[in-house]
């Protein structure tokens, strides 16, 4: 029997993409980084980070590139460069990345949620993990049905993630304060803080 095979659109695709670069963090993050550091050290932070994520990316350019026949990611290439150990624990790694992410995104979502119903709690309480694992067997259960459901449920979810992204960004545009932002740039008037370089690493 021929098999038939299942093709995304381009627009399934670019929100895998986009789904996939877009985690939690972006939402929970500056809260953390507003405790610890102010905007000047944070521009730092942030421009350290542009340059280590684009030589990681022009890594797996230049992979992809010399190695067209390694279709399978960084599993293929830490196999092919590394052995079956290496490739293996690479393997092993990603997994383990991609479901304590997903633990992360429902704690986040459920802590969120527990502001306007207390019994959710931090996002940890019995109430919370049940939830969120009745809400991830669903989507597994989802995704189990074939590609295109998967991506229906990622374009879902990339979509709920862009939204609040873009309305931030446009109250941020018109409510923006000049004089306020550029007020303590170095974080100097808080001794907690420490020196500038302190703030970039915390």
């Amino acid at each position: 029997m021929p098999q038939t095979t299942q093709k995304l659109r381009l627009g399934a695709l670019i929100a895998l993409v986009v789904g996939s670069m877009i985690g939690g963090g972006i939402f929970s993050l500056p809260q953390n980084m507003a405790a610890s550091a102010d905007v000047g050290a944070v521009l730092i932070g942030w421009a350290i980070t542009a340059v280590g994520m684009l030589t990681l990316a022009f890594v797996f350019q230049t992979l992809a590139n010399r190695k067209p026949d390694l279709d399978g990611g960084v599993y293929a290439y830490a196999k092919a460069g590394f052995g079956d150990y290496m490739g293996f624990s690479s393997a092993w790694g990603y997994w383990i990345s991609a479901w304590l992410g997903n633990v992360g995104y429902f704690v986040l979502l459920f802590s969120t949620l527990g502001y306007f119903f207390p019994v959710f709690g931090q996002g940890n309480t019995p109430v919370a993990i049940a939830c969120a694992s009745v809400l991830l067997w669903a989507v597994h259960f989802l995704v189990l049905r074939g590609i295109k459901e998967a991506a229906f449920i990622n374009l879902l979810t990339t979509v709920a993630k862009i939204v609040p992204l873009v309305m931030f960004i446009v109250i941020a545009a018109v409510a923006f304060k000049a004089d306020i932002f550029t007020r303590d740039i170095w974080g100097r008037g808080n001794p907690n803080f420490g020196g500038v370089m302190d703030q970039v690493r915390n």
